[in-house]
């Protein structure tokens, strides 16, 4: 029986670019946000994150994503400068992050999956508090947030509902004008209509503004929605980086029965990342050139075949939801 065939290789390598480059659906010349190079951590034995190549640019939303423990938190606060790299490098605005990490906190707003606030302090407290750490504090964008949001001045932030502490720590984010914006799992534990609320927000308000936003979530329909490039973390590795559209114009699948078994050669294709036995037929993953190698397949004697387009959700399980395996041998091996 035909087994797996799963090979994880970058977009450009698939469609025939240099393998050791991420396709990121830009031109070289735009600036770029965030850039890490080789990028590691380890926790005593354990590497968190491994030879990370990652390119963010500038005023996109980008979506990070990746299982529970694959890295993306590790990522987040090595670029923030809150723990050390033990491997590589990275810049964040043009900034290392080893020897320029307070410059680019002033520039960084951050929304951490759990909010740290003094309980004690009322809205307006922590709003005043913050205010005079940043001069470039916007009164202005920040009480425009708050009537939004519809959040009482007067209560205490540890009264607060999860949704109000997440608004309320997006507004912190946001008040001293960052350049950048980094979202580490911030709808995690929203309704539905907080998190509508939360990602109206992001898209309408902030998007237009020019600002990067660089966004960790495990609501990939979310991504989908919101960003417009992403990468995919699995094991502390970048196994998948660039323009979402692209990446979806480029990885596809197709069902073919043909008449008689597979050819080898079809299964040799770079393009072709996995074939799964279905049926009476195949189901083929392919990545990159997939016109090559439909045209291929359509010259096969079949009696039926259908290009499938994929969601981002069916793109991450294909890479990071099914278990790896082999080629199918060939005689003699």
């Amino acid at each position: 029986m035909m087994a797996q065939v799963r090979v994880n290789r970058d977009i450009n390598s698939r469609a025939g670019a240099h393998p050791d480059r991420v396709f990121q659906g830009h031109s070289p010349a735009q600036d770029i946000a965030i850039e890490t190079r080789n990028l590691g951590r380890m926790f005593g034995d354990v590497q968190a994150v491994v030879d990370l190549n990652l390119s963010v640019p500038a005023g996109s939303i980008f979506g990070l994503i990746g299982p529970n423990g694959a890295g993306k938190t590790t990522t987040i606060k090595m670029l923030l400068g809150l723990i050390q790299p033990t491997a590589g490098g990275a810049s964040v605005l043009g900034r290392d992050i080893l020897t320029d990490s307070l410059w680019i906190r002033s520039r960084v707003g951050y929304v951490m999956e759990t909010q740290a606030m003094y309980g004690y302090l009322t809205v307006g407290e922590t709003l005043s508090f913050c205010r005079r750490l940043y001069p470039r504090w916007n009164d202005e964008l920040v009480r425009g947030y708050c009537k939004s949001f519809g959040l009482p001045l007067e209560r205490k932030v540890g009264k607060l509902s999860k949704g109000m502490k997440t608004q309320l720590a997006l507004i912190l984010a946001l008040g001293p004008d960052p350049d950048l914006l980094i979202l580490d799992e911030p709808t995690s534990g929203l309704d539905p209509v907080r998190r509508h609320e939360f990602l109206t927000t992001v898209i309408g308000e902030i998007a237009g503004t020019g600002k990067t936003v660089f966004l960790s979530s495990h609501q990939l329909s979310e991504v989908e929605r919101v960003c417009d490039h992403i990468g995919i973390i699995n094991r502390g590795t970048l196994i998948l980086s660039g323009s979402l559209d692209q990446i979806k114009a480029q990885e596809k699948k197709v069902r073919i029965i043909t008449q008689g078994a597979l050819p080898e050669e079809i299964m040799r294709m770079p393009q072709v990342r996995k074939v799964e036995p279905e049926g009476a037929g195949y189901l083929i993953s392919i990545s990159g050139a997939v016109d090559a190698v439909i045209d291929r397949l359509r010259a096969l004697p079949h009696s039926f075949l259908e290009t499938i387009d994929m969601n981002l959700e069916e793109i991450f399980m294909d890479y990071v939801g099914a278990p790896d395996s082999c080629k199918t041998p060939r005689e003699g091996e």
